[in-house]
């Protein structure tokens, strides 16, 4: 096809587009339907807020365990006293001698 066939025949879409009356561009819904989309939309928000709800529970107690300390912690408070006792007893020996 040459330039001046694809010209026309894109004007003549063209033309036959802009034809178009307006309402079989935008076509309103049927209103009963509307309905059914807005019940379709709050039992949807209902379930995503029952769901964010639980999460929020399952986040807090997380939160929860993570403040109470662990055997790690225990054990390493445990050595901690221990080195400090053990520090202490050097220092002892050392201005005995």
């Amino acid at each position: 096809m040459t330039k001046l066939q694809k010209g026309l025949v894109m004007g003549l879409l063209c033309f036959s587009l802009a034809g178009l009356s307006g309402p079989l561009w935008a076509q309103n819904p049927p209103e009963d339907s509307t309905g059914e989309i807005i019940a379709l939309l709050k039992e949807q928000n209902s379930a995503l807020s029952a769901d964010l709800r639980r999460i929020q529970r399952e986040i807090a107690a997380l939160r929860a365990d993570l403040d109470k300390p662990g055997i790690k912690d225990v054990f390493a408070g445990i050595g901690y006293i221990f080195g400090l006792f053990g520090a202490a007893a050097f220092a002892a020996s050392r201005r005995r001698e």
